[in-house]
């Protein structure tokens, strides 16, 4: 009888914790399921409101930075700004890069090969840098790195 009961005891425990794991597991793959259904991640500039306003490419020609001046949303809830955007023609592929509301100025440059530099008018909190560093196919479709820096412009941003 003592042996039955320990491993009904044993049983129902080892049970109890299968269960217990299993609805931790459900909460977490609901909770990631839910998260990437409602994330905002925009579409790409071409198929928005945006209109271009800057456009440099890598040495190589494998990626491009555009910057838009674009117009989300709709008449009630309407977003008004400048995106910054990396493009693989190779991939026809998008990546967004930054965001900032409108404001006095957004421009970009090469400070070095590899290194993007965002030249902006803007307060800290109101530019958004969706990726530091970004990572794209040279024209050998080896993998390359893009890295972002920002500049604070007090007067013009530079072309």
């Amino acid at each position: 009888m003592g042996i039955v009961s320990f491993v009904s005891k044993a049983t129902r425990r080892l049970g109890l914790w299968f269960l217990a794991a299993g609805v931790t597991l459900a909460v977490l793959f609901t909770a990631v399921l839910i998260y990437k259904l409602t994330v905002f991640e925009p579409d790409p500039p071409v198929a928005a409101n945006c209109q271009s306003l800057q456009l440099i490419a890598t040495a190589d020609g494998a990626a491009e930075i555009h910057v838009y001046d674009c117009q989300r949303g709709n008449s009630g809830n309407s977003w008004h700004g400048f995106e910054v955007w990396l493009f693989e023609p190779k991939a026809n592929d998008w990546l967004r890069i930054a965001t900032a509301e409108q404001g006095p100025c957004l421009t970009i440059s090469w400070q070095r090969d590899g290194e993007l530099v965002i030249h902006h008018g803007h307060s800290r909190g109101a530019l958004n840098i969706a990726k530091s560093s970004v990572v794209y196919d040279d024209a050998n479709g080896r993998p390359a790195t893009i890295s972002v820096t920002t500049k604070r412009e007090e007067k013009e941003c530079p072309l």
